[in-house]
């Protein structure tokens, strides 16, 4: 299986940030050209779902990708931002961002590609789930280039020996 995050494109900030932020010009440039990589990647993989945050700059990246892929899309908000949910610790989200992956990985084969559009925040979360690694106050948060595609192997039968689509 292979899991795909995907950070939103560059964010139009407001003051104060809103869950309603759109994406700037370069935004959504950015996203038709991720959607061209993933339009590519459909070739070796079998895409069957995109994830994505309720906040508008992370469902619109989700749709201007699936012009390209025609996907279901499904708005999980267990994918919004740090501290969307009141008085969330940084294990808290890490937790909430597994727990959105597991629900989704258990309905898929083994053989299939999950595309998640999120934010950069919650990269960590999927590099917990990809490595085994018990989510805690200490891991990282990575920074991420805007509407970077990142892959994960995922097996669910526990087989080590996985095609790698990103060599």
């Amino acid at each position: 299986m292979k899991l795909i995050y995907v950070h939103h494109g560059h964010r139009a900030k407001t003051y104060p940030p809103s869950q309603n932020d759109g994406l700037t010009e370069i935004g959504e440039k950015d996203t038709f050209l991720t959607a061209e990589i993933l339009k590519e990647l459909k070739q070796k993989a079998n895409p069957v779902a995109i994830y994505t945050s309720q906040f508008f700059r992370c469902t619109k990246t989700a749709e201007n990708i699936n012009k390209h892929l025609n996907l279901p899309i499904i708005i999980d908000k267990r994918l919004d931002e740090f501290r969307s949910v009141e008085n969330e610790t940084w294990t808290d989200l890490l937790n909430r961002v597994i727990a959105c992956i597991k629900d989704a990985v258990e309905k898929y084969d083994n053989d299939s590609t999950i595309i998640f559009v999120t934010s950069g925040v919650n990269l960590s979360g999927f590099v917990c789930f990809a490595y085994n690694i018990e989510p805690n106050e200490n891991i990282p948060f990575p920074l991420v280039p805007s509407c970077s595609p990142i892959g994960f192997d995922y097996d669910k039968t526990g087989n080590t020996d996985m095609p790698k689509y990103f060599k």
